[in-house]
């Protein structure tokens, strides 16, 4: 195989595992943001307390750090741990306090009337939640949901930092190889481009309808 050709079977890759990292911390962020803000809308205080705490912890501590502590705090328990488990555990850490929060909004902007309809009715709550509410969460988080992953997805460059075979460990790679710095940084940026741009249009899709009368 030519050197570019290997260039390119690398970068196909390490694409393969960004996006990797991306669809299995995304998913398993949005289903433990969902139970979070179902949870914290159950009326239990403590429980509302503690996703709150962890909310704010998640928030503002620096990805970075957060994929060093399941990285090397793996390690250090003994645990054998790979980069990409390890990566996907702090991501789906990071990631799951801001779906919350964009569900909590979502839940907030479906009219109060409705849940004091349904009790008027005697409409069991999770049965309400199940069939009404439910749905028009998702349909108004839709947007900013996809907005956030394309974030989620720029973040995961940072998975470099404890060897996961990602673009940017790619990129890292070939430069130390002898490779030239800067085509190798632009190679690895219009990756990143041009799968954020496919996600930018299917969140301005998903607004439009939410949006639409």
């Amino acid at each position: 195989m030519t050197e570019m050709g290997q260039t390119v079977a690398l970068y196909m890759q390490g694409t393969g595992e960004a996006l990797l990292l991306l669809v299995v911390s995304g998913a398993l962020s949005v289903l433990i943001g969902l139970g979070f803000m179902l949870l914290d809308i159950g009326g239990n205080r403590f429980n509302g307390a503690v996703i709150r705490i962890y909310s704010w912890l998640a928030q503002t501590t620096p990805p970075l750090i957060l994929l060093f502590l399941a990285f090397y705090g793996s390690t250090w328990a003994g645990w054998n741990v790979s980069p990409m488990v390890a990566a996907i555990a702090a991501f789906t850490f990071f990631a799951a306090a801001y779906y919350y929060e964009i569900f909590r909004a979502a839940y907030e902007g479906v009219p109060v009337g409705q849940a004091e309809a349904a009790r008027a009715l005697g409409i069991p709550y999770w049965s309400f939640v199940r069939s009404v509410l439910l749905p028009q969460v998702l349909r108004i988080a839709s947007g900013p949901l996809i907005g956030r992953t394309t974030v989620l997805f720029k973040e995961t460059s940072l998975a470099s930092a404890i060897s996961t075979a990602e673009i940017m460990s790619v990129a890292n790679g070939r430069i130390y190889a002898g490779g030239n710095p800067l085509v190798h940084v632009l190679i690895a940026g219009a990756i990143y481009a041009t799968i954020n741009i496919v996600l930018i249009r299917i969140e301005r899709r998903l607004s439009a309808k939410v949006t639409s009368p």
